[in-house]
């Protein structure tokens, strides 16, 4: 198991390692049903120390929601030059292959969290959307709004070929949370699925070209 560091500071570093221990802790997520106490008793941090590190619960799950939503963008961000569509794909492949994997562990858990912390925050669901979802989706519009204006791409509505591609990225989040308990999924679970859901948007935007 993960401990709580033993560093008792409350500067950036410590902030960062809390941080990281709570997120990675919900790659397992069975235990999240009940709200945010059983992942921190399991990781051995105090609501004290929750609040010292973060102000209060609401702004963990925020920041929470940052962390996992700046990891599943580095695909995108770090790609400086969209040259052509084999280049886009690769791109989108590694992205959409990210996404396949946290929608099928830790961002179950995130979203269950919200459902057992979000009624006594009537703002929290908002704010996790803002600081997670929102931003992914954001990048991801970015992404394509680039690849259409060098011309690699010809994508008319930037919005509506993000939202396409999530949704289909989302697949084992709904069915985790509507179906059944999530399982454990990996790499090779991903592939077919992705590259069957960036093949359906790429090629609308291959015939747009025509």
């Amino acid at each position: 198991m993960i401990g709580n560091p033993t560093n008792s500071a409350n500067g950036p570093e410590h902030r960062d390692a809390m941080l990281q221990t709570l997120t990675l802790s919900l790659e397992d997520p069975h235990g999240t049903l009940l709200g945010l106490d059983p992942v921190l008793e399991r990781e051995g941090y105090s609501h004290d120390e929750i609040l010292s590190a973060f102000g209060c619960i609401d702004d963990l799950l925020v920041a929470i929601a940052e962390r996992k939503a700046a990891y599943l963008i580095t695909p995108l961000t770090g790609a400086q030059r969209i040259a052509d569509l084999d280049l886009v794909r690769r791109v989108l492949t590694e992205f959409g292959t990210l996404a396949w994997r946290e929608y099928s562990s830790s961002i179950i858990a995130l979203v269950r969290l919200m459902m057992a912390e979000g009624a006594r925050s009537p703002d929290l669901r908002k704010r996790v959307y803002d600081a997670g979802p929102a931003a992914v989706a954001l990048e991801l519009r970015k992404f394509f709004s680039r690849a259409h204006g060098l011309g690699v791409l010809s994508v008319s509505d930037a919005h509506l070929a993000a939202e396409q591609l999530m949704g289909m990225l989302r697949e084992p989040l709904y069915k985790a949370l509507m179906l059944h308990p999530a399982g454990s999924a990996t790499a090779a679970d991903a592939v077919e699925p992705v590259a069957a859901s960036i093949d359906l948007v790429l090629n609308g935007c291959a015939r747009g070209q025509a």
